[in-house]
């Protein structure tokens, strides 16, 4: 197994082991039920909007307010560690060009609820990179997060970010 995919495979354990470590977790008839799943998805699907609309606006306490502020949070890109806090987010962010804008368009998501306070959320989207009206970089990417709502707010605490492979490549 190369690195990229034992990070990937750690990640998904990790979060798995932390999962079932939840309080009421650990045993599936005390696993919470889900009061409102449906306000659970329309929760999440608004902590996505304000994730884009911040990281589209360079609204960098936007970003940082979207992200969990304990030691959990980490965002792997293509099964790598690439930010382990919100403040790697941010100066990442804030080190692009203020000449070049981004734009994000989500093609299919799939939030799964797994309480009234976390969930999983799968996304596929296309980011575009521009500088006036040029496209400098644009590429699809798949995401998978898990979320949890803290005291105020939904955040994200874990996500991994990776480029589609192409058709008909073998794998690595």
């Amino acid at each position: 197994m190369n690195r990229s995919r034992f990070v990937a495979a750690g990640l998904v354990l990790g979060a798995s082991v932390w999962m079932l470590g939840a309080p009421g977790c650990n045993d599936a008839a005390q696993t919470p039920a889900i009061a409102n799943s449906q306000s659970v998805e329309a929760d999440v699907r608004a902590l996505l909007d304000r994730w884009i609309r911040a990281f589209e606006t360079r609204d960098l306490d936007g970003v940082r307010s979207v992200l969990a502020t304990d030691k959990r949070f980490v965002w792997l890109e293509d099964g790598e560690s690439r930010y382990q806090s919100p403040d790697a987010v941010v100066a990442a962010l804030a080190s692009f060009p203020p000449a070049l804008s981004f734009s994000h368009a989500i093609s299919a998501s799939k939030v799964v609820p797994i309480s009234d306070r976390a969930a999983w959320v799968h996304l596929a989207a296309k980011t575009e990179i521009r500088q006036g009206d040029q496209v400098v970089s644009a590429f699809p990417s798949v995401v998978l997060m898990l979320v949890e709502r803290d005291q105020e707010t939904w955040r994200i605490v874990a996500a991994h970010s990776s480029t589609p492979k192409a058709q008909g490549r073998p794998p690595a």
